[in-house]
């Protein structure tokens, strides 16, 4: 492939067509892809350079969705373009195979940039994320905060929860049980050593995930 091509995967409708004309502009060849099982099977159908990947979708969590690609094409990098701060989920991410990381308040040539470089098969991390992973990797996970060591599912409804949502909300979004959210919400506040919904929300704001 001579021309990069580029799949950006994005619930935002607005959004991703934006990305897909600023890209095309920038000499690429963009396609916009709004519904995880359509995304899926358009990489399966046609090749690729880089999958540009927000983690909010409504059909699953974006971290779930990254772990598929991966699992069916190794080689094509995926490129997180995300509204979280890096703190959130940067690291996530690359350990579950992203080959970067970007918040939406990038500037439009670092995200240019960021897409060629991990298309020539690099990594592109910011100083924050650097750091976060040389801290990761130097120290171990004992150096990571406890929410770190949330499984994906429990990080999802830990976010959500903060944000002030309720079980019922959760399960909506998420499109599963209500039981099921409440185990996780169970389980991740006994691995957060928390009692309660204000103690969760305190936590948030201490680790600077919620203002």
């Amino acid at each position: 492939m001579d021309e990069l091509r580029v799949l950006i995967i994005d619930d935002h409708a607005l959004l991703g067509e934006s990305l897909a004309r600023f890209l095309d502009s920038n000499g690429m060849q963009a396609q916009w892809c709004s519904d995880v099982t359509l995304a899926m099977q358009t990489i399966r159908d046609q090749p690729w350079s880089a999958v540009l990947l927000d983690l909010s979708m409504p059909q699953g969590s974006g971290l779930d969705l990254l772990k598929r690609i991966k699992l069916a094409h190794p080689e094509l990098p995926v490129l997180i373009l995300s509204m979280h701060p890096e703190q959130q989920f940067a690291l996530r991410a690359l350990r579950g195979g992203a080959a970067g990381y970007l918040t939406k308040g990038c500037s439009p040539d670092v995200l240019v940039e960021a897409i060629h470089k991990v298309v020539q098969g690099g990594r592109y991390l910011t100083p924050g994320v650097a750091e976060q992973l040389a801290n990761y990797m130097n120290e171990g996970a004992a150096s990571e905060a406890p929410h770190a060591r949330l499984s994906d599912r429990e990080m999802q409804v830990f976010m959500r929860l903060v944000e002030g949502k309720s079980v019922n909300q959760v399960a909506d979004e998420l499109h599963i049980s209500c039981k099921t959210v409440s185990t996780h919400k169970t389980r991740l506040m006994h691995k957060l050593a928390l009692d309660n919904d204000a103690d969760l929300v305190r936590y948030a704001m201490h680790q600077g995930i919620v203002s």
